[in-house]
């Protein structure tokens, strides 16, 4: 089997980001060791299951790429859908962990002591974390991935949330001696809770179409349709198409009536001529030309 270029970059990238999630929880582990801090210790959590949810899509994007058998004929795209989930799950779990610990310091503040490690090390994986996001998003505009949208979410709140942190803390420093600095600790972790509740809210939506077999995105059937117009001259009339996306992969049904005087052959060539076409538009694709009397029921 064949793997695209795009799908290598891709497992690189993933690869990239699980290397920088482990280097990120050894060193806020050793910064929470070493401070008071709950922002600091807080994000440690965060940080150990952000980097459990990005080696599971790892694996999950490695697991993707296995050949169709007789039990999965259609291959196991969907685990990337299933796994945005978990990590979607996985980011409110760490959200409420910090919400509860924010309440609790909000009703008894403390000033926090040895933050200059937690200073460094939020700003500079703010600036690593919007790099990757971006990365990300150029990869997006190649082709659709229910799990590289999830990623891309996952490390802008993610690099959001290490910005406001690294602020927090400098200015906690800066006006130690002050007590209402107390109260930035669990504020920023608030902040924090509002970018992990909406970066889960925004995976779970973008996933959960897929594994209900939801119709492709609008400008995607636009090309599909626009494939056939340039054909009409084929087939005598265009029932209906359906669209579906399994991970990486889209399957389109095209139920076409031809010419009753046609030979079945000369049908199977202008069939083959159409799916190579939408095929060439929309690389990935699986095109299945359904030669038609009638619109199908369901």
């Amino acid at each position: 089997m064949t793997i695209p270029a795009s799908s290598n970059s891709h497992e690189r990238g993933l690869q990239v980001a699980v290397a920088f999630c482990l280097l990120d929880v050894c060193l806020t582990g050793g910064a929470a060791w070493t401070s008071t801090s709950l922002t600091i210790m807080s994000d440690f959590l965060k940080e150990s299951t952000e980097f459990l949810a990005v080696l599971a899509a790892y694996l999950t994007v490695r697991a993707v790429r296995r050949a169709p058998d007789e039990r999965y004929a259609y291959g196991i795209g969907k685990l990337e859908n299933l796994v945005s989930v978990a990590i979607a799950v996985a980011m409110v779990a760490c959200a409420g962990f910090i919400l509860v610990q924010a309440a609790y310091s909000l009703r008894d503040p403390q000033p926090a002591e040895g933050t200059l490690p937690g200073i460094v090390i939020f700003t500079t994986y703010a600036a690593i974390g919007f790099g990757i996001s971006m990365r990300n998003r150029l990869e997006l505009r190649k082709r659709e991935s229910a799990i590289l949208e999830s990623q891309a979410r996952l490390w802008f709140s993610k690099a959001a949330f290490d910005g406001v942190m690294a602020l927090t803390l400098i200015t906690q420093l800066v006006f130690h001696g002050q007590p209402w600095s107390w109260f930035l600790d669990p504020i920023a972790s608030l902040i924090g809770v509002v970018f992990l509740l909406h970066a889960a809210w925004s995976i779970t939506s973008s996933s959960m179409g897929d594994l209900l077999d939801a119709s492709l995105s609008e400008h995607l059937q636009l090309r599909i349709m626009r494939q056939l117009v340039e054909r009409f001259d084929d087939y005598d009339r265009l029932h209906k198409i359906r669209t579906r996306r399994s991970g990486p992969h889209v399957y389109v049904e095209v139920f076409l009536q031809f010419d009753p005087a046609l030979l079945m052959g000369e049908v199977q060539s202008r069939i083959d001529a159409i799916t190579r076409q939408i095929t060439q538009e929309i690389p990935g694709t699986e095109v299945v030309v359904v030669p038609s009397v009638s619109a199908p029921e369901h």
